[in-house]
């Protein structure tokens, strides 16, 4: 039996990985891959690691050792040595990246969650798919979530020069849309599911529903082209022209 660990490569949303098995059946991934896979330096691996080490809970330390694995498995070359992750490890970090904001992880989870979920439905439907279908579905969900996401940023950036060039209040603003847009201020949907991430003070992350992220995102490029209005003038035309109704606010507190 080899001591060295087999080679090969998957598709995940599109995104190619490599992946190893070792001698004893666990499966790993490399660092570095895993951490270039959702566009990140891998230094924010190493410091997971560390975080998941402290907290006491890693089976063996996977920031001190390297794995030998067959150069000539899984049809390429290469110096035959990695620093491995084990795949629960991998997902766990994508994950975390994706609370915190990371937009290519965000579309990696969001496409694997609802591959998972199909699967099933599948199953008990008994609806046969081939994996290349499958493939082509998960990378247009997670190229849509991206463009999306790119898109409401995008958005947002416009909608905050706007109060800044208007002296409004960007938050305030921000919690009026979202209530239009969603029936709760941006407050009461983190209060729902608490995200300690990057983009939580401007209130980005906790909208998961890709239709009203791309409302929440016309809304603010309407907000932002009107030249005359307050806040709320500008957001009941803006919600007139994207959703066609005029939608009834109540009054957020600002304090």
């Amino acid at each position: 039996m080899s001591d060295k660990a087999k080679r090969a490569r998957i598709q995940i949303a599109g995104i190619e990985v490599e992946v190893f098995q070792l001698p004893d059946g666990e499966y790993v991934m490399s660092q570095s891959q895993v951490a270039s896979a959702v566009g990140v330096n891998r230094t924010l691996m190493f410091r997971f690691l560390d975080e998941q080490w402290l907290e006491g809970n890693l089976h063996k330390d996977y920031r001190c050792y390297k794995i030998d694995f067959d150069s000539t498995s899984g049809n390429r070359g290469g110096n035959g040595q990695i620093k491995p992750v084990a795949i629960n490890l991998a997902s766990e970090f994508w994950l975390e990246q994706a609370i915190k904001g990371n937009v290519k992880a965000q579309g990696l989870a969001q496409a694997c969650i609802k591959e998972a979920l199909e699967r099933r439905c599948d199953k008990a439907f008994e609806v046969t798919r081939t994996d290349e279908e499958r493939d082509e579905r998960a990378v247009d969900t997670r190229e849509t979530w991206e463009k999306t996401r790119g898109f409401l940023k995008d958005a947002h950036a416009s909608f905050t020069n706007c109060c800044i060039a208007n002296t409004f209040m960007a938050s305030v603003a921000h919690d009026k849309i979202t209530l239009a847009v969603c029936g709760k201020t941006a407050r009461e949907l983190r209060e729902m599911d608490v995200i300690d991430g990057m983009d939580t003070r401007v209130g980005l992350n906790h909208i998961k529903d890709i239709e009203q992220m791309r409302q929440v995102a016309r809304v603010k490029l309407e907000f932002s082209r009107y030249r005359t209005g307050n806040v709320d003038q500008r957001i009941d035309r803006a919600m007139e022209v994207v959703t066609g109704i005029k939608v009834r606010r109540k009054k957020v507190s600002t304090s």
